[in-house]
């Protein structure tokens, strides 16, 4: 299902906010990403696209890591246009924007 305007805001605030705690390999952080990304919920979708976003930022990913932000971010930014009736390139700059 879509979610609701009021998600979207959430997720907003998400992006805005602080990383969360993350180990340092790569691989720990993987699977903990995994199960955000498994829940489905948008709010935890949206944590994966800050943190890796930010992590990716200061050093390069690992190209699963990389991978999991790209589908993640398709993800976050697919809801936005659906539910804002945005334009792809502005749900991008929103994001990007926010992180």
């Amino acid at each position: 299902r879509i979610v609701d305007k009021t998600k979207i805001e959430q997720a907003f605030q998400v992006l805005k906010a602080g990383s969360s705690s993350m180990d340092s390999n790569w691989n720990r952080r993987f699977r903990e990403n995994m199960e955000l990304l498994r829940s489905g919920d948008i709010l935890k979708v949206a944590e994966v696209v800050r943190n890796l976003t930010r992590i990716d930022r200061r050093k390069k990913l690992s190209a699963g890591e990389k991978k999991m932000l790209l589908n993640a971010r398709q993800v976050l930014i697919s809801e936005i246009i659906l539910v804002c009736d945005l334009p792809e390139k502005t749900a991008v700059k929103l994001v990007e924007d926010s992180i």
